[in-house]
């Protein structure tokens, strides 16, 4: 086709254009922050789905103008969200390349702060577009070991995973890139098992954890203690940090706490100490993903913690299957006097419980087998907990199929893809 001329270019609206790019960032972050959402579920989704494909749409039509106004404010605000919006237009884009290098120009200067973006795109992407630029960021020497972190984190979150050269995958396992490493074995997963059980030796702890967690499906006795220690190791190094360090450490060991909760045996010895030696916030989380009534006392304990009470409420509330506001068991909202706990800041949305009635309240949970919502966490209960629940619970729900060598659904994929699983599941199920 040949290039347009001036005559035929369709005319644009700067401000509507730039209101597209801001838009589109803003819900693709949106969607991205709900991953573990206490409150945003499958209805709050297709909102932000449908917004964010409209916004995309725009600077589609707008051409070249939507482009230069997407890296206008990738380089400008320099966020995971704009880094997003420029990938997946550069990937669309017959000059892939050339924007790409230039998305990457931006992202080279902070690549922890906008990779995410990066690699959600791809995620997003045709696979037509993606798979060739995957395929040579694996095979190419000269790549930066960024960009080999993000094709393998692009094949972990693809929709039908690329089939990757026994060569390319070994040479990623023996990089000198401990993130290569890792991020390598979080992509392969229990499809090389010979392959990760030899990385749970690494001299590195996060490759160790992320081999770990690939491999918990297949060789659980194996794998749990590797990842117990490394978060038992974080846990005392996170008290000690500040600022950006403290920031990625907080959310790696949020990702090894959830797993662990998930992949952690009822009845294993030491997950009260584990839990003495945990963060009140994380230890909250380990309490939700093990399931363990046995543990809703330590959840208790929180309630009135600065740091996590709403958080405690809520998973007392999420195990047990009691509704705070309707049993009777938060405080009415309030006009907060002077500062905010971060309880407050950390978990908007959620109810403020009243500590003594959830305590005085009587309830009967004495299964030893993992719970949610006040019920066994039967196979059975899944497909209704992927449709109706939150997030956080959704998230639950998906990786206790994968573990229990089920369909793989995430939960973080594009709504058209989770709900054809989801379907195709319930299906089988029936």
């Amino acid at each position: 086709m040949p290039a347009p001329t001036p005559s035929t270019v369709k005319p644009t609206i700067p401000a509507l254009v730039t209101r597209h790019a801001g838009d589109a960032a803003f819900y693709w972050s949106q969607w991205d922050a709900s991953a573990h959402s206490p409150l945003v579920g499958l209805a709050q989704l297709a909102q932000f789905d449908r917004l964010l494909t409209a916004h995309l749409d725009g600077l589609r039509v707008a051409g070249a103008a939507g482009w230069d106004r997407a890296l206008h404010e990738l380089t400008r605000w320099q966020g995971a969200g704009e880094a997003f919006v420029c990938t997946l237009l550069a990937l669309e884009s017959e000059a892939a390349g050339a924007r790409l290098k230039a998305v990457w120009d931006v992202l080279a200067r902070d690549p922890r702060r906008m990779l995410r973006g990066l690699i959600s795109a791809f995620a997003w992407s045709d696979e037509r577009h993606a798979r060739p630029w995957i395929g040579h960021w694996l095979a190419d020497d000269g790549v930066p070991a960024t960009l080999q972190v993000a094709a393998w984190r692009a094949v972990h979150l693809m929709r039908n995973p690329a089939r990757i050269a026994l060569g390319v995958t070994e040479k990623a396992l023996a990089s000198p890139q401990a993130a290569v490493r890792a991020a390598a074995c979080r992509s392969l997963g229990a499809s090389a098992c010979e392959r990760i059980g030899a990385m749970l030796t690494d001299e590195e702890r996060t490759v160790r954890a992320e081999a770990a967690i690939a491999g918990a499906s297949t060789a659980r006795a194996a794998c749990v203690p590797v990842l117990w220690q490394a978060v038992v190791d974080l846990a005392r190094e996170y008290a000690a940090l500040t600022g950006r360090p403290r920031h990625d450490a907080r959310r790696r060991l949020e990702r090894w706490v959830r797993h662990l909760g998930l992949t952690v045996p009822p009845g294993y010895p030491g997950i009260a100490g584990l839990l003495a030696g945990l963060p009140p916030r994380q230890a909250l989380l380990f309490i939700l993903h093990h399931g363990d009534c046995a543990y809703l006392p330590l959840a208790l304990e929180y309630l009135d913690h600065p740091d996590a009470a709403r958080l405690a409420g809520w998973v007392w509330a999420m195990l047990s299957g009691v509704d705070l506001e309707r049993a009777g068991l938060c405080r009415p909202p309030t006009a907060l006097d002077g500062d905010p706990r971060p309880t407050d800041d950390l978990d908007p949305g959620l109810p403020d419980p009243d500590s003594a009635r959830i305590r005085a309240y009587p309830l009967s949970l004495t299964t030893s087998q993992p719970v949610l919502l006040g019920a066994t966490l039967t196979a059975a209960r899944l497909p209704g907990i992927l449709r109706d629940a939150p997030q956080a619970l959704r998230w639950i729900a998906a990786r206790r199929l994968a573990l229990g060598s089920g369909p793989c659904i995430d939960t973080r994929a594009q709504l058209p893809d989770q709900l054809a699983r989801m379907a195709l599941f319930a299906e089988r199920a029936a």
